[in-house]
């Protein structure tokens, strides 16, 4: 691969990387706005303890924002009837038998627990957690995050409250055996129970087990659909800002000077594959603001073309800013304005692999120019 194609790939993977790392800082930003880590780690736990069931984000001000994350595929309402009361849904999907008590819903007393309360903002758990819709303000007081130790920790304490902290499995068993046959959580603590044997330390790592690979999957739903967020964001920076990989592509190869400023620029920008994006992104922002001086075309600015004196009153709307071929109409504008939104849809898939991926890339490929060519066997 010649070093000018190198120079090139190197300027396309550095716009990737600083455009990934800005549209996730801001799908952060706004994933916290609206709660919806502490909503998913909610739903997770729910559905973990007392079974699929429906969930609403309410007050997202967008109903179409509404209707995309107002259920997982995973976790998806089975048997209750929407006319059940928000009490009403916090039940598990198994129904009870007729005359037999519904299944406690035990996420509340699990959020509302000692141990997961101070992990809440400020410790002020909603106190309706889990058991119905919540606000926007009420999500953000959700913890994010809860290590697999203090679910164990809590589970066992509303199985068993003992304060001295040395129940027995024993007792263990018998809190499970008094849970109604149709309660969720039973099923499955019985799987638990058997596979633990007659160790308590057993069954709390086998209970820490089971929420760690149920928190594995609540990433991969969050991520899915937080990605949507995120698709959303770049769009809309898109077009705000006129970013368009083959505008910068063609601008980099054709100026030199454009170039080297550039590929400069990359360069010190590379050391970002161990940081967070955030980070790499503070870093980056110095560095990319360096090279639109130089040239990089960013922006909603006239074209070079049109700019001409003998141009400057014949380019049209879409001419002056890029839509349109200034030498030539008709077919030629279609095709024109084709590969403009391909430039555009390339940067949207540049936010698919995110930012760490454009980062490691950037680091091998400047290892790779400073490497230089193969030389010659002799």
């Amino acid at each position: 691969m010649d070093s000018l194609t190198v120079d090139v790939v190197i300027g396309l993977v550095f716009v990737f990387a600083t455009f990934a790392a800005l549209v996730a800082v801001l799908t952060e930003l706004f994933s916290r706005f609206l709660g919806l880590r502490g909503e998913y780690l909610l739903r997770g736990i729910r559905s973990l303890l007392d079974g699929p069931s429906d969930f609403e984000l309410t007050d997202l001000g967008v109903k179409s924002f509404v209707d995309r994350f107002r259920s997982l595929p995973e976790v998806r309402k089975q048997s209750e009837p929407e006319s059940q009361s928000a009490g009403d849904a916090a039940q598990t999907s198994d129904a009870a038998p007729q005359g037999e008590q519904p299944a406690k819903a035990w996420v509340t007393d699990l959020m509302n627990h000692p141990l997961v309360q101070p992990s809440a903002d400020n410790g002020e758990m909603p106190p309706l957690a889990g058991n119905a819709k919540l606000r926007r303000s009420e999500r953000r007081k959700l913890p994010s995050y809860l290590t697999s130790k203090a679910f164990s920790q809590a589970l066992v304490g509303l199985l068993v409250p003992d304060a001295k902290g040395d129940t027995k499995i024993e007792e263990i068993r018998a809190a499970v055996e008094k849970l109604p046959d149709s309660a969720y959580l039973k099923k499955s603590l019985v799987a638990l129970l058997a596979a633990a044997g007659n160790g308590v330390d057993t069954f709390r790592t086998a209970l820490e087990q089971w929420y760690d690979n149920q928190m594995a999957r609540v990433s991969g739903w969050y991520k899915r659909h937080v990605r949507w967020i995120s698709l959303a964001i770049g769009a809309v920076l898109v077009l705000a800002f006129n970013v368009n990989a083959l505008t910068i592509a063609r601008a980099v190869y054709t100026d030199e000077a454009l170039r080297e400023s550039v590929v400069t620029q990359a360069v010190a920008a590379s050391d970002c594959g161990t940081k967070s994006p955030a980070e790499c992104l503070a870093a980056a922002r110095d560095h990319i603001a360096q090279a639109r001086s130089a040239g990089l075309p960013l922006g909603w600015g006239a074209v070079a073309d049109c700019l001409a004196t003998d141009q400057g009153n014949t380019c049209s709307g879409p001419e002056r800013f890029g839509l349109a071929d200034a030498g030539s109409n008709g077919l030629a504008d279609l095709r024109f304005l084709g590969l403009v939104l391909v430039g555009y849809a390339a940067m949207l898939l540049a936010l698919l692999p995110g930012a760490r991926f454009w980062f490691d890339l950037l680091s091998r490929l400047g290892s790779l120019r400073s490497t230089g060519p193969k030389p010659d066997s002799t």
